[in-house]
């Protein structure tokens, strides 16, 4: 039998070259003008519930209003959950969890500030107004997440504040400021602003509080749904303490949209949620937050609630634009306390915390 050739020495040859040409570039990614849409229309949402929230409010007192805006949100979610996907399995995972303390009792109680958010709308959203009301809880929102996210309350551990992002919370904290100073009108209302800043503190560490325990569940569902749960419940004891003084409200609205503020609450919070899906947090946060303060300054023009609104209002909530996507796009300089991974670019949004499995993407 005849011996096979052995192989030819291809020792020292080198590969042909490739033809000569331009390199092809990566295929752009295509806008997504629907989820931006849905953004800007989640923001405007968010306008809407504290404008409903305030009139209710108005009408029958600032306790009995949150409660009810707060327990139909819970009811609403509580009909909506059997639709969520991954939520047993997701609150399977919070006992374990609890149990070799990588969460803590605390991280399932965010939604108290979420209930005291939903009481500061009734009580002074229609004093402020929209606009005024929305510059000073995305403010507050905003200079409490950077100083969240220096030390690490949220999921991902610390980051330092760079310079650009201190100086965009800075802005934030000017653009507030400015229209209560300069703005005509009665010094007494508009120094209420305070209320909705403190709020908007408080809601960036509900956000903290709910990221860690969506990193754990492996989706956001279990932390929305235990936010209103604790929300009411703070609500209903606030409730209770406010009819043993004041006794039952007497005069109740006659326009039926005024009652829709815990519906408006669930639309915002699941719209986040599935907005961060599709097109990441940053831009849905911007895309919020840009919703939340045009629809603020609109509707206030329109409605002639609150204390008075001018150019500076305007001025200002152009500012707050500015500041709010400066201190959300300078993470680039930041460095990082730990080792630990950076959390999410925008650090003050209700839905950055919004961890989902892999495998529920594309669904609700």
């Amino acid at each position: 039998m005849p011996t096979p050739p052995a192989p030819a020495d291809t020792t020292g040859i080198r590969p042909p070259r490739a033809a000569a040409g331009p390199v092809p570039r990566p295929p752009r990614a295509r806008p997504r003008p629907l989820p931006l849409l849905a953004a800007l229309g989640t923001g405007a949402a968010l306008t809407l519930e504290s404008v409903v929230n305030g009139r209710l409010g108005t009408g029958i007192r600032p306790v009995p209003a949150a409660a009810f805006s707060d327990v139909l949100s819970l009811l609403v979610m509580v009909c909506v959950a059997p639709l969520l996907p991954g939520l047993r399995p997701a609150f399977r995972r919070i006992r374990p969890a609890l149990r070799d303390r990588r969460l803590r009792p605390w991280h399932l109680m965010g939604g108290v500030a979420g209930g005291c958010m939903v009481l500061t709308q009734a009580a002074v959203a229609a004093e402020l107004g929209p606009a005024l009301y929305a510059l000073a809880l995305v403010s507050g929102q905003t200079l409490a997440g950077l100083l969240v996210d220096h030390y690490g309350l949220g999921p991902g551990g610390p980051l330092s504040v760079s310079v650009r992002r201190g100086l965009g919370a800075a802005l934030t904290v000017v653009a507030v400021v400015a229209p209560v100073v300069l703005e005509p009108g009665d010094r007494g209302t508009v120094w209420l602003a305070a209320v909705p800043f403190l709020a908007g503190v408080g809601l960036s560490l509900q956000m903290a509080a709910n990221g860690r325990t969506d990193e754990v569940a492996g989706n956001a569902y279990p932390s929305v749904i235990l936010s209103f749960l604790t929300g009411a419940v703070i609500l209903l004891l606030a409730l209770a303490a406010d009819l043993a003084a004041h006794g039952a409200p007497a005069d109740w609205p006659g326009n039926p949209l005024d009652y829709t503020g815990g519906t408006l609450g669930v639309i915002v919070v699941l719209g986040s949620v599935l907005v961060v899906r599709r097109i990441g947090v940053l831009a849905a946060g911007l895309g919020m937050i840009a919703g939340q303060v045009a629809s603020s300054v609109l509707l206030g023009a329109v409605l002639h609630t609150g204390a008075a609104q001018g150019w500076v209002t305007a001025a200002s909530a152009a500012l707050l634009l500015a500041a709010v996507t400066l201190a959300s796009t300078g993470e680039r300089g930041s460095t990082p306390v730990s080792s630990a991974p950076s959390p999410s670019p925008f650090p003050s949004s209700s839905f950055s915390s919004a961890a989902t499995d892999p495998s529920e993407k594309g669904s609700l």
